[in-house]
């Protein structure tokens, strides 16, 4: 699938807007770390709004809506993700100190082909938890040791 690709600048100072959902199989860091088990599907809604002038730059806003299979840490059983995520951007050809202070702010160079596909993926790399699981009814993965079990251990009780 074709990558979109955005004047970022352009887009911020004519206000524009764009929706859609991402092919996660676009975003091929992101699949990587993804559950093919089960039948979970991945969804990835976005939508990107340009703002003229937020703190006197122009800007952009970043909303994902996703859904993504991943495997329980504790269980190892599939289960989806869903993260809400909300990202805001100033544009600018230098990263000034209030702009760098600013923790709900996020810095982008000028560029005249950005890819929106990629913003959206590493965004989710980064949002994505290390050690995903479930919140409830999660059964811990029993495992095996290999060591065989002593046939004379249910008699030790007996005799003694």
């Amino acid at each position: 699938m074709k990558p979109i690709l955005i004047n970022n600048l352009e887009f911020a100072q004519k206000n524009l807007k764009i929706s859609g959902d991402l092919n996660v199989a676009s975003c091929e860091r992101l699949v990587e770390t993804l559950s093919t088990s089960g039948q979970n599907v991945a969804n990835i809604h976005y939508t990107l709004v340009g703002v003229a002038k937020k703190m006197h730059l122009p800007s952009l806003h970043l909303t994902i809506d996703a859904k993504l299979p991943v495997l329980c840490q504790r269980c190892l059983e599939a289960m989806q993700i869903k993260l809400k995520l909300e990202f805001d951007y100033l544009i600018s050809e230098n990263m000034s100190v209030e702009i760098d202070e600013n923790d709900e702010m996020d810095w982008l160079e000028p560029s005249q082909r950005m890819s929106l596909d990629e913003l959206i993926e590493d965004e989710l790399l980064i949002a994505m938890p290390i050690a995903p699981v479930h919140e409830t009814n999660c059964n811990k993965a029993k495992t095996e040791s290999g060591e065989k079990q002593n046939p004379f251990a249910a008699l030790k009780g007996k005799f003694s």
